[in-house]
């Protein structure tokens, strides 16, 4: 399967540079950076947060777990929850299940980015299919995306990899 053509004409439009990466079919953002040969923190995993019934996206490193306090305070919004499989199919059916890519401008939504995918200089994330990555120099992703960064994630150790 080819890369989401929405994604890849969208990053066309804004003049991004990119490239795309085909790897085995996989479903979490651990097997992708396996599948991929780098280190999971290097994966910016993309999560649909539903609050009542509007949504946000909120993008993390691969290898970590969303807090729920520390996303509800960025939010602002105590009941915000991760968007169930019933909504993502009924809301987002152009995409593959868990393959939604962090690029809020197509989805009309506002993004959160977690303050530690900052550093790295370049970041994949899903092409809206599980068998495709968009490789990205971050700063890039950052500008195209213009998120609010802030800290989401648990303060443990990250997934093992």
């Amino acid at each position: 399967m080819a890369a989401n053509k929405k994604v890849l004409d969208y990053l066309n439009s804004n003049d991004i540079e990119y490239e795309v990466v085909e790897h085995p079919r996989v479903f979490t953002s651990i097997e992708e950076a396996k599948a991929l040969g780098i280190d999971a923190d290097e994966i910016a995993k993309c999560l649909v947060i539903n609050m009542r019934g509007e949504y946000v996206l909120v993008v993390v490193p691969g290898d970590r777990r969303v807090s729920n306090t520390k996303l509800r305070a960025a939010l602002g919004n105590k009941r915000a929850r991760l968007a169930t499989e019933a909504e993502m199919k009924m809301d987002f059916p152009d995409w593959e299940l868990g393959a939604i890519p962090p690029l809020g401008d197509l989805f009309g939504l506002p993004i959160y980015l977690d303050i530690d995918l900052i550093d790295h200089e370049t970041l994949l994330f899903s092409a809206g299919t599980h068998t495709d990555s968009i490789k990205i120099d971050s700063a890039d992703l950052i500008n195209l995306i213009r998120p609010d960064i802030t800290e989401l994630c648990e303060d443990q150790e990250r997934w093992a990899a």
